[in-house]
């Protein structure tokens, strides 16, 4: 199991959870599990996700998906905001 946590900056909130929210079924199909959706309090303009990862192939290969950075382009994410982390649970 592995857990991937997410930060990328948005234009606007609304957009960028509907934009989330239509990947729910895309993201389980890939093993993943939405563990936290949350924006940073120094930054609210900045989402921090974690996920659960039953699969870490179907996870990178989600992450490097087409339909990933097309849902990216439709929530407003900033480019090159966007940053991930692999977590290993020790």
């Amino acid at each position: 199991m592995e857990y991937l946590l997410i930060r990328q900056r948005f234009t606007d909130y609304d957009t960028w959870r509907a934009a989330f929210e239509e990947l729910a079924e895309v993201r389980a199909a890939a093993g993943m599990r939405t563990v936290l959706v949350s924006v940073d309090a120094e930054a609210p303009e900045e989402a921090v996700v974690l996920f659960e990862c039953e699969d870490a192939r179907a996870m990178r290969q989600h992450f490097a998906s087409d339909a990933l950075k097309e849902a990216h382009r439709k929530a407003g994410v900033v480019p090159g905001s966007n940053q991930a982390s692999v977590l290993l649970p020790r």
